[in-house]
């Protein structure tokens, strides 16, 4: 088997203010992780080739950023088995919960396919089975099924020469720095050929992220309550408000001590003379 070599760069990559690198499971799968396995180009830079098990998640999503995209290859821990190595870093990564598969959309109306499958993992520092808990977590993804289907690519043609016009080709080759991308990429491909290629199913797509924490909401209610009412948390009278015969007299739903100005001039409250049949 031929070797693998990237085929974009690991170079930074400036985005337009605003832009998010939000790719959908087919995204990952079809528009990146199978042109990967299959050494094809990619359509853009934004997942580079790293090897996972030698770092820390932390060492491997930039400062500032919540998450990052990466090719990996999985590893097997015998020569003829088909168990995975888990242990990268200061720890090993653990899975959590069931494969999801990834479909691809139909087209002309056909029923999608299942064209790869997404693992998720949790991070935990010492060696397995045991070690402690991180908020670091992994998505894996693989091809699958349909996703591991043969695929058409353009390879160099046995030989690699330009026939009868290697004269002109070699001295065009010479100015490539000085010719146009698309010019490139045509002189590029005189001497290529489409051929079917197998995908490698080592190659894996990892998306790494830190979770987030869940906040408790602050016990600030009663406090605002405390405030708005002069020191005295109102009570809402459910059952005056159901009453039709309290509806004249419960005007408003928040109730709270009488104030000053609900007393008559002799100091009894109406509430008072209402009860003892006064004011009738």
């Amino acid at each position: 088997m031929a070797a693998s070599h990237p085929i974009i760069s690991g170079a930074p990559i400036l985005l337009e203010p605003g832009f998010k690198f939000r790719p959908t499971d087919e995204d990952v799968v079809v528009h990146y992780l199978r042109p990967r396995a299959m050494n094809a180009p990619l359509p853009s830079g934004f997942i580079v080739d790293v090897d996972l098990l030698s770092h820390n998640p932390w060492e491997l999503v930039p400062e500032g950023s919540a998450e990052k995209y990466y090719f990996s290859r999985r590893v097997t821990r015998w020569p003829r088995g088909n168990r995975r190595k888990r242990a990268a870093g200061d720890g090993h990564w653990k899975a959590s919960g069931k494969d999801v598969p990834i479909f691809s959309k139909g087209i002309n109306g056909r029923v999608p396919l299942m064209v790869g499958l997404k693992k998720t993992m949790v991070f935990y520092r010492g060696k397995a089975p045991f070690g402690e808990n991180t908020e670091w977590v992994m998505e894996e993804y693989r091809l699958a099924e349909a996703g591991l289907m043969p695929g058409r690519v353009m390879r160099p043609r046995e030989g690699g020469s330009f026939g009868k016009c290697g004269c002109a080709a070699a001295v065009i080759a010479k100015k490539n720095d000085e010719l146009s991308e698309a010019l490139r990429n045509a002189i590029a491909n005189l001497n290529k050929v489409p051929v079917l290629e197998n995908p490698d199913d080592s190659w894996v797509v990892c998306h790494i992220y830190k979770k987030k924490k869940k906040c408790a909401m602050p016990r600030v209610v009663a406090q605002s309550y405390n405030i708005a009412g002069g020191g005295q948390v109102p009570f809402f009278d459910f059952i005056g408000q159901g009453n039709p015969e309290r509806t004249a007299s419960s005007s408003s739903s928040l109730t709270g001590p009488p104030s000053e100005k609900e007393n008559d001039d002799t100091g009894g409250s109406t509430n008072e003379k209402a009860c003892s049949g006064e004011g009738k």
